[in-house]
């Protein structure tokens, strides 16, 4: 007893290190609890990507072997330490050869696919959205008159990025370690073979008056144009603030006058068709030139899994006097999201243009903001719209303005969008399938 109230009176005079010392400890438990953790989860995994590996190879196959584009900046500059810990092992013991490009831009990205010489069966895009959407619009313009090649070569998608929308939908939820679980089940994706087709959005520049014609950029996720938009794409610029610098970018600009509060357009668009004679012979003029441009050397690519839809319908029967109409939609708004609905694999391909309030006041401005960081979604704004092509003609104030395609800036300019259904492949986590069977 004497011991106990010895203690006690001993922690009263030192409370300041006693706090000090528990905090310690208990950071301590909790690091040594989430090593141990990880080091079982990794081991888990590693034994099962090892049976993959060591599976008997027929003498008359190449082991498999992928590309990936490295975005060294991703995730604060971690990107690359976290692949190397975490992805890396897994894909080595499942016998697939690596070779890593690590890219410095977005332009360097696209140019070191479209340069890609070297046979591979899959391309690994290891970063964010904006990695992707370059990886995507390299792979386009490599393959611009044949599309079909660009199926044939899978992508695979490791969450390394500041924003990763289109890979944070195929994971669920969890509750401990969900970033390590997250880029686990997207390598163990790309060991198993599991496929899923994406919906890509094609933004060409309207008016072009330059000496050379701009190329056209491709999206997997969205279009944004907006005031929450412009304060999302200036959040880096408060790094001072540290973790409270996505908050206090809105708390500062949310009463600026530069920001993108009037989103005036036209908005010209064609309603979705799920097929008809009209989209038939679209596929037909389109599929003569493909073969047209076709090699000799094209027949000894290798053919990987194809993809056949379930419904065998003669579209050339099918009448949809709508089908290319263009409608005319003048909208006054403070935000516009254009998005493909990849997010929704139960809905039909269409592009979601959707909408936010006129005006809005500063408090619930950045209340909305802040609840944009934390969710990563945007709930003012609300669809108006279903479509399968658009043209976007913006009123273009000054030259500040910004788009940001799949969180990347591009300069305000009159744009058309069109949709190209179910025209990439990406590995898929087998745990999404499941959620979606429920």
């Amino acid at each position: 007893m004497a011991k106990a109230l010895s203690l006690l009176k001993t922690i009263r005079n030192n409370w300041k290190k006693t706090l000090i010392g528990t905090a310690a400890l208990s950071y301590g438990v909790s690091y040594g609890n989430q090593v141990y953790e990880t080091g079982q989860l990794m081991q888990q995994h590693c034994e099962e990507a090892a049976k993959y590996g060591d599976k008997p190879c027929p003498t008359n196959v190449k082991p498999r072997h992928i590309t990936v584009i490295l975005n060294p900046a991703a995730k604060k500059r971690k990107a690359k330490k976290l692949f190397e810990k975490y992805c890396v092992p897994l894909l080595h013991l499942a016998g697939i050869a690596v070779t890593i490009i690590d890219t410095q831009s977005g332009s360097h990205a696209r140019n070191a696919i479209i340069n890609l010489e070297t046979p591979t069966d899959a391309i690994v895009v290891a970063g964010g959205d904006g990695t992707l959407s370059d990886v995507v619009t390299g792979l386009m313009r490599k393959y611009e008159n044949n599309l079909q090649f660009v199926k044939q070569c899978p992508i695979g998608v490791l969450p390394l990025g500041n924003t990763n929308t289109i890979a944070s939908k195929f994971f669920k939820n969890y509750t401990d370690l969900s970033d390590i679980h997250h880029m686990i089940d997207a390598t163990m994706a790309i060991v198993k073979n599991n496929f899923k087709l994406l919906d890509v959005l094609e933004i060409k520049v309207s008016e072009d008056n330059s000496d050379t014609s701009i190329k056209p950029v491709y999206a997997v996720g969205s279009i944004k144009w907006g005031a929450w938009s412009d304060i999302h794409g200036r959040i880096d610029k408060y790094w001072y603030w540290g973790y409270l610098r996505k908050y206090a970018a809105y708390v500062f600009n949310g009463y600026k006058s530069d920001l993108n509060w009037k989103c005036n357009a036209v908005l010209k668009y064609t309603n979705p068709c799920k097929g008809c004679s009209h989209c038939y012979s679209k596929k037909i003029s389109s599929d003569q030139t493909a073969n047209s441009n076709r090699r000799w050397w094209h027949a000894f690519l290798p053919k990987t899994r194809t993809f056949i839809p379930d419904n065998h319908v003669d579209y050339s029967k099918v009448i949809n006097e709508d089908c290319g109409i263009l409608h005319d939609l003048t909208v006054c708004t403070t935000e516009i999201h254009i998005k493909t609905e990849n997010a929704n694999s139960k809905s039909a391909s269409s592009i979601k243009v959707s909408i936010g309030p006129n005006d809005i006041s500063y408090i619930s401005f950045v209340e909305k903001g802040w609840d944009q960081e934390r969710y990563d979604e945007l709930d003012v704004v609300q669809p108006i719209v279903d479509a399968k092509y658009i043209e976007l003609y913006p009123e273009i104030k000054n030259e500040n303005q910004m788009f940001f395609i799949d969180h990347e800036e591009y300069e305000l300019k009159p744009i058309q969008i069109r949709l190209l259904p179910k025209s990439i492949t990406i590995f898929y986590p087998e745990s999404s399938k499941k959620t979606e069977n429920v």
